[in-house]
């Protein structure tokens, strides 16, 4: 398919046009919101071989490392996983959810090119207007590099410690009145530790022309990833230790993922200066992998494909601009999860896990949701922008097997019944309001504003139908968390940006004693988050960005092993996050950077007696042009070659690591024509 398709770029000049720019539900840093964005130009020091390189350049961003491409984030909150946590953040390409409702993986930014973007961009707090379900504690956006920004084409290769192997291909060329942009990678990486590695492949085609009436695109990105995993480590600090920190305990565990969507928009402007933009958008993924860390280790397997379309409009009226837009998607998911054999230990944990299937259902659904804003200036510098966004889902659950906690072949397990429930058919809807209203002021450099919105998420397929022991409904409501943001903001040969917020989370979504889903959790989280760079001399610049924010439980429950009480800090939420860097460009052919990144200390459980003590880590990257078409490259992560834990936790009596990896080199050597 590659080969066919690079046929088509041909040499030649690349159209370039002024891009119509509609705001509508765009994250558009430098805007009365707290918002932060890495161009290719940042991405290129960091090169990244996982998401966690990447979000920790980005205030009020912490993505850990789990084992290969395996990861968990969180956007002014605690790592988010597990129950209540799926769907939390909203992640888009080209401004598109990569996903439909109620079918996220915790492990989704394993989709996207992150590494061959143009930009990524972070809306800390509520997604707000424009956003659907899902932009709960944030919203990320990954854009692809556009043919319109100029001709690039290039060969890379990298490598690196721990068998790691990266290839890279850019081109860039006419296609009949358009241009058509390429990007592919594909990466065979091993690791410290045994039996782990990974394939990972992506391939980006972004297509653009001009045309009478404004310009239309239309991207295609794939991604595909192979792995072979390992869990967690056990024993406190175990992530120190020379022979524990490389084990795999877990050397059968697998997963393989894919995911294919396909973005066509049109932008145009009208005769009276209306800007309108309209986008079809059509989506698949699939998922297979081995539950290592359940007793019996079933294998699921799980799926969606969805389709829909957005319209957004920015009209001029007498009293400023109107925004609106709507958007429509229908979508289609599965889940299937089967146990080979017995579970392994003791008969009250074998005997409600029993071979065969145990899960096996679809759920059709639709969305519909738009959003309506007004931007007003009552006085010189002075602008109000308030909103309201609305969206409906509704859910169509069908349970392809037999109902109620029943083993495959119809028998009964001892023990008070089988640990798997399979609820009844059955639908569901959720019909969420979300308002917006923002006031700032604008300065000679800089501005201030004040942010009150709402976001909110539906419950997860998984969460309503994949149901444990008596409990036949799980009674959801939608999430909803409600923020109140300060910012300060200032350009010129300094800028920086200085953000506090606090914000109240309803109806968190979690497992109770009993093993039900529940959605009567109630979080508070508050912070302050910075942002600063500058120019030292001609050569030499700096910046620097951090957050100290304190996430907290603001109820009681009991939750068998461990209790909640209401003031304690959530676990897995450090306190404090920070990251540096120094740039030194003595002429145009060198670039060298010194970064480093710090992880604050933050508990293991809900009980708060249990402590990750955090870590500090110092990065390089050296960058020189060789000739006029060949550079070269040397970077290195973890300089001193600290013994750190990428994700700490406790849980079933134990403490439970992904071990950090030591000191690495990755060498890059590329050629641009």
């Amino acid at each position: 398919m590659l080969e066919g398709l690079l046929l088509l770029v041909m040499a030649g000049d690349v159209p370039v046009t002024d891009r119509i720019e509609v705001r509508g539900r765009d994250i558009a840093p430098g805007t009365e919101q707290a918002t932060a964005r890495l161009s290719d130009a940042d991405l290129e020091p960091i090169r990244p071989t996982h998401p966690s390189e990447v979000f920790a350049r980005l205030p009020g961003s912490w993505v850990t490392r789990g084992s290969g491409q395996e990861h968990l984030s969180a956007v002014r909150s605690p790592l988010l996983a597990g129950a209540g946590g799926c769907g939390a953040l909203l992640i888009l390409e080209e401004g598109i959810p990569i996903r439909p409702p109620g079918f996220c993986n915790v492990n989704n930014l394993f989709e996207v090119n992150l590494h061959q973007a143009s930009g990524v961009s972070v809306l800390r707090g509520p997604g707000g207007l424009g956003h659907a379900s899902g932009g709960l504690h944030g919203v990320i956006d990954v854009r692809t590099r556009s043919p319109l920004a100029g001709p690039l084409n290039a060969v890379r290769v990298d490598a690196g410690s721990d068998d790691f192997y990266r290839g890279e291909l850019r081109l860039t060329g006419d296609v009949g009145d358009g241009a058509l942009a390429v990007d592919a990678s594909t990466v065979d990486a091993g690791s410290f530790r045994e039996g782990e590695g990974y394939d990972h492949h992506f391939l980006t085609l972004h297509h653009a022309a001009p045309t009478a009436w404004g310009q239309w695109e239309t991207i295609l990105s794939g991604a595909r990833l192979d792995q072979d995993t390992a869990g967690f480590i056990l024993g406190e600090r175990a992530y120190a230790d020379p022979v524990l920190r490389r084990a795999n305990l877990n050397p059968e565990a697998f997963r393989t993922g894919s995911a294919v969507r396909l973005v066509s928009r049109a932008e145009w402007q009208d005769d009276h200066g209306t800007e309108n933009r309209f986008t079809g958008f059509a989506r698949r993924s699939r998922m297979t992998f081995l539950q290592h860390f359940l007793p019996g280790q079933p294998l699921e397997r799980n799926g969606q494909v969805s389709a829909g379309v957005q319209f957004d409009q920015d009209r001029q009226v007498p009293v400023g601009t109107l925004q609106w837009g709507v958007d429509a998607e229908l979508f289609s998911g599965f889940l299937a999860q089967a146990q080979a054999g017995q579970a392994a230990g003791p008969p009250p944990v074998a005997g409600i896990r029993p071979p065969g299937r145990h899960y096996d259902y679809e759920v059709d659904g639709q969305r519909l949701g738009g959003y309506l804003a007004l931007d007003h200036e009552p006085l010189a510098n002075w602008r109000i922008r308030a909103g309201l966004h609305a969206d409906w889902i509704r859910y169509d659950y069908d349970n392809l097997m037999a109902d109620g906690n029943r083993a495959e072949d119809g028998s009964a397990c001892d023990f008070g019944g089988c640990l798997y429930n399979r609820p009844a058919d059955r639908s569901d809807d959720y019909l969420e309001l979300a308002p917006e209203l923002t006031v700032s002021r604008r300065f000679d450099e800089g501005m201030a504003w004040i942010r009150l919105a709402r976001g909110f998420r539906a419950p997860q397929a998984t969460e309503l139908y994949r149901l444990q022991r008596g409990q036949d409904v799980a009674d959801l409501d939608a999430e909803t968390l409600d923020a109140v943001e300060l910012g300060l903001r200032g350009s010129g040969a300094l800028e920086w940006e200085l953000v506090g917020f606090y914000q109240r989370k309803r109806n968190f979504i979690f497992r109770d004693a009993d093993g039900f889903n529940v959605s009567d959790g109630k979080t508070g989280h508050r912070g302050v988050e910075f942002s600063v760079q500058q120019r030292l001399t001609d050569k030499l610049s700096a910046a620097a960005r951090g957050t100290y924010a304190i996430h907290w439980y603001r109820f009681d429950r009991d939750l068998g092993g461990e209790r909640i009480e209401r003031g304690r800090d959530i676990s897995s939420a450090p306190r404090k996050l920070a990251s540096a860097d120094l740039t030194w460009r003595p002429d145009d052919r060198w670039l060298t950077q010194l970064a480093v990144e710090h992880t604050g200390a933050y508990w293991l459980d809900a009980e708060n007696t249990r402590r990750y003590g955090g870590h500090t880590l110092w990065h390089a990257f050296v960058h020189r042009e060789l000739a006029a078409e060949w550079t070269a490259s040397l970077r290195l992560r973890n300089l001193t070659n600290r013994r750190y834990a990428e994700r700490a936790d406790f849980a079933f009596g134990n403490f439970r690591y992904f071990p950090g990896p030591g000191r690495t080199v990755f060498a890059s050597l590329e050629r641009r024509w």
